[in-house]
């Protein structure tokens, strides 16, 4: 039998779980239960790599390269990808290289013996990109690198304006007619005009618009030009005929056209980038959490060691509220363990002697001593790990304009040389055939397909902020319209994440003594069950009724405390002692007892079979069952769970009436899904899922389904949150999930969640628009152009006013109801 999970094919710790009527073997019950729903897809439409613990894609990539990421500043567009892949793959000793425009960063997979990140960043530091290591803290670093984004764009409109200033105070007018023919040609106006416009011009052009240069040069020496590459030429071919002009002693020039366009492509590219980094962070900020330090414990006493330093079999020392460093099996002492960051349960489990742990956990009431396994890799590193592969590794889709340009830039630019040289065949004047060229290229520069995607996003988002939504990675607010499936992690996102008493059935006893004596005892426990218990005795919590009778609405505190009953809160309990499953202490003199329903089984407690037949009821109703009992026997039984959203119905019915499968991908066991099982829009559940797991689910539905959008909180979610088409992630759960996804929803719960698909709907329908426009403006123009009917300067004015629509159509209410 494999070692591996037939699925995920993570190492399989433990007993595989198996199923006769299903082949393979599978590293948890979820695993399982999501091969047998989805077998008829083609196991190859997972990627194995993006879940591999050790983060490798290539598998001709040797064991024992090492994987560096390099944040990369200065990448313009996708065609920078291609370039900067073949730029670092000719550095000896890289074997593998990959280029993410979306995350600007590059993933380096080399031989530490021929080389090193450093180098390889040095490779790539050149025509204008940057590449360094990135660090815990470099948001400085992505600060410094926005402000030189805003210093360029204000110089370039700074710039235009100025060009702009001096057009329409001499140029124009002279072009007009209001001013003679030989104005432009005195002395005085000829050094006002044609020496500050020429050197602006070229300050704007070459030194502003160098982005937009070198990304029409990568993307031709990549084989994939770009709209850069219009717009370029365009630029050029403008500033080049004026400055002909001026060298030769001519009058008309169209350096505005060149700043023009420059100007209005940066600010777009501006725009772009400052919605894309709005929120995103530092990919480096990611290990926020992640242990670097451990407690050895050896024959020399405890000392602390580097994480890196451990070797299997050394012994560790976890503290109480400490994170457990490695995977291991604890071998002395006894907690209750979160692992609710790793694997997504919302209830902690108590650890002892034999017992594994995850690396990445924390002991929550207690010391332990876990020994480190064979592979000394913590389950929170390899998350950390297969994050950033997912979202460092490979570009994504192309924009939808330079995909029109693969096509169209070729075009334009061949039209602009055989209409150039056919106005010559014909008997034109060179400068007139010239002219027509230019004015082809310029009529066609997209400056409105530059701006049709990155302004009407930006509005999207600015409305997807407004609705509660923070979007960090702007194809968010595109693709969300396109999704097909939407899978929704349970805890925090479709519950509220904190456990709550909500079923009360008391067979033996007085309900008001049996949440007193309850509360008593596990006032002194640490564990959300014990402070779920609590609260409910003190007042608090939601009530529930059992689907068979059992009685709740009790008044916690009420009674005259003869019985049992009373104020919770002043008992006094002595001989406190907390057990792998429960708890018992003496309340006023009573021995209590308090726990998992298997604390009572075949033990000195007895366990009347009316209270079993209320265990039964409360586990069925997907409660978490805790037994009460005293005087040696068990009295009754307190039903605790994470309770559902109040709109998680309606939110779902929402999804699901607009056609798309909803689904929910969880840790926690089935028992705790009923509600969610039985609701008619969710099309399956996939329970006890290991957050390992979970982006193989997700890869796993998107072979069999399309588009997926995964929506989470926890830790445990944000591998899954990566490698969904789409995540979006709640601002109450944790930094790393929120990294991970493409939209963070700070308020509003899952109404916002709605909103932001009600936001992508419209934001599509814009950026189709957009593009409508520009291609109709382009088939109207050109034809135009092409015939000598449109000159250089009214080309510009057509362009920017195709942009102006653009913008205009972009910044419409977006008229989201409730």
């Amino acid at each position: 039998m494999s070692d591996d999970c037939t699925l995920c094919e993570l190492p399989v710790r433990g007993e595989p779980h198996t199923d006769p009527d299903v082949e393979g073997s599978f590293c948890c019950r979820g695993c399982l239960e999501v091969y047998r729903t989805m077998g008829d897809v083609d196991p190859e439409s997972v990627s194995a790599d993006d879940i591999d613990a050790d983060g490798e894609r290539d598998t001709e990539i040797p064991d024992d390269a090492e994987t560096a990421f390099l944040a990369v500043d200065g990448m313009h567009c996708t065609a920078c990808e291609a370039f900067l892949e073949s730029t670092a793959s000719e550095v000896d000793g890289v074997y593998g290289v990959e280029a993410s425009y979306a995350t600007e960063m590059l993933k380096v997979s080399y031989d530490p013996e021929r080389t090193d990140p450093g180098e390889v960043g040095e490779s790539v530091s050149r025509l204008g990109y940057r590449a360094n290591t990135p660090e815990v803290g470099t948001a400085v670093a992505a600060e410094e690198r926005f402000g030189r984004d805003e210093l360029r764009t204000v110089l370039g409109i700074l710039g235009g304006m100025a060009v702009m200033m001096i057009y329409v105070l001499f140029v124009y007018p002279a072009y007009l007619g209001i001013y003679p023919e030989s104005f432009l040609h005195e002395s005085a106006t000829s050094v006002m005009v044609f020496v500050p416009i020429p050197l602006i011009s070229t300050f704007v052009v070459f030194l502003v618009g160098y982005p937009i240069l070198r990304s029409a040069y990568v993307s031709l020496r990549a084989g994939e030009p770009n709209m850069d590459v219009l717009i370029a030429g365009g630029a050029l071919a403008a500033y080049s005929y004026s400055l002909y002009e001026v060298l030769t002693g001519g009058v008309v020039i169209y350096f505005d056209v060149a700043v023009a366009i420059v100007a209005v492509v940066t600010l777009g590219d501006f725009v772009q980038r400052r919605v894309k980094r709005r929120a995103l962070g530092s990919v480096g900020d990611l290990d926020f959490d992640r242990v670097t330090e451990a407690l050895v414990r050896d024959d020399a006493g405890t000392r602390e060691v580097d994480v890196a330093d451990l070797e299997p079999g050394d012994e560790t020392v976890v503290k109480r509220g400490a994170r457990v460093p490695l995977d291991g099996t604890v071998v002395e002492g006894e907690a209750a363990v979160d692992e609710a960051l790793v694997t997504g349960e919302s209830v902690p489990e108590t650890k002892g002697p034999g017992d594994s742990v995850i690396g990445g956990s924390i002991a929550t009431d207690g010391r332990l001593v876990v020994s480190v396994g064979e592979k000394t890799t913590s389950t929170y590193d390899r998350l950390l790990a297969q994050l950033w592969n997912v979202q460092s590794g490979g570009g994504g889709s192309q924009r939808l304009a330079d995909t029109i340009a693969a096509l169209f830039v070729p075009f334009v630019l061949g039209l602009a040389v055989v209409v150039a040289g056919a106005w010559l065949a014909l008997g034109a004047p060179a400068r007139e055939a010239v002219t027509v060229g230019v004015s082809v290229l310029v009529v066609s520069c997209p400056c409105s397909f530059g701006l049709a995607t990155p302004v009407a996003v930006a509005a999207g988002v600015s409305r997807a902020a407004d609705e509660g939504v923070i979007v960090t990675n702007t194809a968010a607010v595109e693709g969300l319209a396109d999704v097909d499936v939407v899978a929704f992690d349970k805890t925090g996102t479709l519950t509220e994440g904190r456990m709550r008493v909500t079923d009360v059935a008391a067979p033996e006893a007085d309900e008001g003594a049996l949440l007193r004596y309850a509360a008593a005892v596990e006032r002194d426990a640490n564990h959300p069950v014990a402070d779920a218990i609590v609260a409910r005795a003190d007042g608090n919590g939601d009530r529930h009724a059992l689907a068979d009778g059992g009685t709740l609405d009790v008044d916690a505190t009420a009674g005259d405390g003869g019985d049992g009953t009373g104020d919770a809160s002043t008992a006094t309990v002595a001989d406190f002692e907390e057990h792998r499953r429960g708890a018992e202490g003496t309340v006023d003199g009573t021995r209590v007892l308090v726990g998992h329903p298997d604390l009572f089984a075949g033990g000195d407690w007895a366990l009347p079979a009316s209270v079993e037949s209320a265990v039964d009821a409360v586990q069925r109703e997907g409660a978490i069952a805790t037994v009460v009992g005293w005087d040696g026997a068990a009295r009754g039984v307190l039903g605790t769970r994470d309770t559902p959203r109040e709109d998680w119905a309606e939110t779902v019915e929402a999804l699901a009436a607009d056609g798309r499968t909803i689904v929910v991908v969880t840790g926690d066991d089935q028992s705790e899904t009923a509600a969610f099982e039985a609701h008619p829009d969710v099309e399956d559940v996939f329970a006890g899922v290991l957050p390992q797991a979970k982006a193989a689910v997700v890869e796993r539905l998107r072979g069999a389904e399309g588009t997926v959008a995964m929506v989470g909180d926890g830790t445990n979610d944000a591998p899954a949150l990566a490698a969904a088409d789409l995540g979006v992630a709640f601002a109450s759960g944790t930094e790393l999930a929120t990294e991970a996804a493409d939209a963070t929803v700070t308020e509003g719960g899952l109404r916002s969640v709605r909103r932001l698909f009600d936001v992508a709907e419209t934001t599509r329908s814009r950026v189709r628009q957009n593009f409508g426009w520009a291609l109709g403006y382009n088939v109207i123009t050109l034809p135009a152009a092409a015939l000598g009917f449109v000159d250089p300067l009214l080309a510009a004015i057509a362009m920017a006013a195709s942009s102006l629509l653009v913008v205009a159509n972009s910044g419409r209410d977006f008229g989201i109801g409730e």
